[in-house]
């Protein structure tokens, strides 16, 4: 095998492949997974023109928050209706476990610490200390200029922590990456929806520094805002195919659902806390299911490629609501609980129903040239993803490039290593340094119980050293110098 970044490519084994075909003939014992149907096959014809494309992207939702992968609590059956008439992929990871740099892979192919995004994007001051940047650079190849110059009319709803907020008002607009419009909130500038019921001055902060027009609304009401903004988006747009983003921030705390939305789920929860959790959860699931409705009436679902699923796992904090099980690691750690998280794609005549792909290892930064393949849009150079688009349509990846993540932050036993190596079925965590090192087999231990760095050393000293070699690529400095998040 080769060894480069770019061209390395690994086989996914045996127990990947049996697990895969459990799923397949429709048993549904893998670990997370709720029972669904058998997979179907589509009898419908494929439509003539391109799709029109939706990205939804849920902030801080735990793998297993669905009922379709394990939430007993409540159900969230418009969620599961996309996986029912499309797929799921079970071995998805986010580019990094929080919010900017997980976004920042999903816009441009990239593994996002080769552009200075390790952690999320706060002051001035603080993205000093971090060697984070203030904003995604608007000259990196980025999806939304990919389909607008492939015809698409673009649109971004929600949030947006790519650049803007607090004490930055000079980031570039969403515009300046390909969007014809857009609609934000407290991170992001431009048109934009602020909070009237935060107990911080994010949104405060966000209307000091001007840079668009500014509405208010409670938190609670804030995501049908966003549905609303995309529906009337996609009616607009019809004479083109569209693509959209919409970016939701329900599962992120502070969960403050209205007197109504937390009625429903009262009592269903350990504590207070958690009913208020699951009822922002079954809200958003709601506006999913009236979005999806809403396509319906417009004539435009048959046309639609959905694209479905979080931003990294769910919220830190020991007896938090959310859940990763049955992953080990939370939002900030590059343990499978921090970056795993269920793919949905829904596309009829594309994607046949009821699918389960446990086979196919994937990654946010596969997303940019999976979408221009579809759509007909230039694959720009200098990309870390690959296509993925044979998973979707029923032909499992079996071999890809290796996958490298971090995250910045103080290191500590409670998050783990801060960055990590793919290759295979192997996993290696491991500090700047090379102190920390920690080697799991994924296709044997998911949960990462069993360290084997000892039992396979040449393993370890290789993946090892190539990790070593691609930290040292980084632009620096790779580490924080001071203050936890």
């Amino acid at each position: 095998m080769k060894s480069s970044r770019r061209t390395r490519r690994w086989a996914i084994g045996a127990a990947g492949a049996a697990l895969f075909a459990m799923l397949g003939a429709g048993i549904t014992s893998a670990p997370g997974f709720a029972q669904t149907r058998p997979p179907v096959k589509s009898d419908r014809q494929a439509p003539a023109k391109r799709p029109n494309i939706l990205f939804i992207l849920i902030d801080d939702m735990g793998y297993a928050d669905l009922s379709l992968t394990g939430n007993k609590l409540v159900a969230t059956p418009n969620i599961d209706a996309l996986a029912r008439d499309g797929m799921v992929m079970t071995q998805f990871y986010d580019a990094a476990p929080i919010c900017s740099p997980s976004r920042a892979g999903f816009m441009t192919g990239r593994f996002p610490a080769r552009d200075r995004f390790g952690t999320y994007i706060h002051d001035r001051k603080r993205n000093r200390e971090f060697g984070q940047a203030d904003w995604l650079d608007p000259a990196l190849p980025v999806l939304p200029r990919l389909m607008r110059q492939a015809g698409y009319t673009t649109g971004h709803f929600g949030k947006w922590h790519l650049g803007g907020g607090r004490d930055i008002g000079d980031a570039p607009l969403p515009s300046a990456y390909g969007f014809d419009e857009s609609y934000t909130q407290w991170e992001g500038l431009g048109p934009r929806v602020l909070p009237t019921d935060l107990t911080n001055r994010l949104g405060q902060q966000s209307a000091e520094l001007g840079q668009g027009p500014v509405e208010w609304l409670p938190r609670a009401e804030i995501t049908g805002r966003f549905v609303d903004k995309t529906l009337d988006f996609v009616g607009r747009s019809k004479d083109r195919p569209w693509f959209a983003q919409l970016w939701l921030t329900d599962m992120h705390t502070p969960w403050v659902p209205s007197a109504g939305q937390l009625a429903a789920t009262k009592g269903k929860g350990a504590t207070p806390r958690e009913d208020e959790f699951l009822a922002v959860l079954v809200a958003m699931d709601a506006e999913i299911g009236r979005l999806v409705d809403g396509l319906r009436r417009a004539g435009e679902l048959d046309d639609t490629l959905i694209v479905f699923t979080s931003d990294n796992g769910p919220t830190i904090g020991a007896n938090t609501p959310g859940s990763a099980a049955p992953y080990r690691g939370r939002k900030a750690s590059l343990y499978e609980g921090g970056m795993r998280q269920p793919l949905i794609v829904r596309w009829p005549g594309h994607i046949a129903g009821g699918g389960r792909d446990a086979r196919s290892v994937a990654q946010a930064v596969d997303l940019l040239p999976t979408l221009a393949a579809i759509s007909g849009a230039t694959k720009p150079a200098g990309i870390d993803g690959i296509d993925i688009s044979a998973a979707w349509r029923g032909r499992p990846i079996t071999a890809r490039p290796d996958i490298y993540s971090h995250i910045a932050r103080p290191g500590g036993e409670a998050f783990g290593p801060l960055y990590s190596i793919r290759s295979g079925p192997w996993k290696l965590l491991m500090n700047a340094d090379g102190s920390g090192a920690e080697l799991y087999n994924i296709e044997e231990d998911p949960q990462e119980q069993r360290d084997r760095k000892a039992e396979a050393p040449a393993i370890t000293t290789r993946l090892s050293a190539q990790l070593s070699k691609w930290i040292a690529g980084l632009p620096p400095p790779a580490l924080p110098r001071r203050r936890a998040m």
